[in-house]
């Protein structure tokens, strides 16, 4: 089978959405950030080609602190096993090497061998093992803990806030299962996107937001201090939005964490998660 890939358009929606469908049938998002992603010049949505039909896609994306996100890599399974994945992990490093990217990562199911040794294969590694809490926001009436959070948008205050947060964050903090490194270029990314608050009270800080779908869910990429006030803080800002969840993903060397989401009702998907990262050297 002769496989092509390329850029996706506008006209390849359909046949996109519907190699997601079948690749995940329960985990399918690209029809709601299709044109999104069309539109992205700076990364690339890809579909793969075989005999005129459209039997694969994936998105490389460029994430602020300059490295490549890998994501939403779908082959039906009519046609795995054929190196569609393949051809799909060359593109992405072609890409990177255009662009003078030297780290490219993924996420994926810590049970999903193959797209875990896919990775491997192009030399990406074991960078991190995370879980995801999940919060009914109308479940939970919360105990509206008394506190003042405020935007921070200047980019050296939120990385004094959010920097000393990466240890126990296992370096990593992810919104819309995007894992982005934590570093002083994210936590500005971060405050610009309005996404950074601080309780000088209580000494507390969030980072809240989503990087897409915002009506679906808002996601806790980092928070520390009064813990309890900082779940209430964005349980509150995503009842007042009438947005239905709240996300959280952690490292499990942070017990405390996930003591705080379940202590406050989130509940804890058994699933773990890992990241992979590869670093470029030619």
């Amino acid at each position: 089978m002769d496989i092509s890939v390329r850029r996706a358009e506008p006209k390849d929606r359909a046949g996109a959405v519907a190699a997601e469908g079948k690749a995940t049938p329960r985990l399918h998002y690209l029809d709601a950030v299709y044109e999104q992603w069309v539109a992205d010049r700076e990364g690339e949505l890809i579909v793969a080609e075989a005999d005129g039909q459209i039997v694969g896609v994936g998105k490389f994306s460029v994430v602020p602190d300059g490295s490549a996100w890998l994501e939403a890599l779908r082959v039906p399974p009519e046609h795995q096993g054929q190196g569609i994945g393949k051809r799909f992990y060359e593109r992405f490093g072609e890409l990177a090497r255009q662009k003078g990217i030297t780290t490219m990562r993924m996420y994926t199911n810590i049970d999903n061998v193959v797209s875990k040794g896919l990775a491997e294969r192009f030399g990406l590694r074991l960078a991190g093992t995370y879980r995801e809490g999940t919060l009914d926001v109308q479940a939970v009436p919360g105990s509206n803990t008394p506190a003042d959070f405020r935007p921070v948008a200047d980019a050296g205050a939120a990385a004094a806030r959010l920097m000393p947060l990466a240890e126990t964050w296992a370096g990593f903090t992810v919104m819309n299962r995007t894992f982005y490194a934590i570093s002083p270029t994210l936590c500005a990314a971060f405050a610009a996107d309005g996404k950074v608050y601080e309780d000088t009270a209580s000494g507390s800080v969030i980072a809240l937001g989503a990087r897409f779908m915002p009506e679906q869910a808002l996601h806790l990429a980092l928070f520390g201090g009064d813990l309890p006030a900082c779940l209430d803080f964005a349980r509150q800002k995503a009842a007042a939005a009438g947005i239905p969840k709240l996300k959280c993903m952690f490292s499990p060397q942070a017990a405390f964490i996930a003591e705080a989401l379940a202590k406050y009702g989130f509940t804890i998907d058994p699933t773990a998660y890992i990241v992979m990262e590869g670093h470029l050297t030619d």
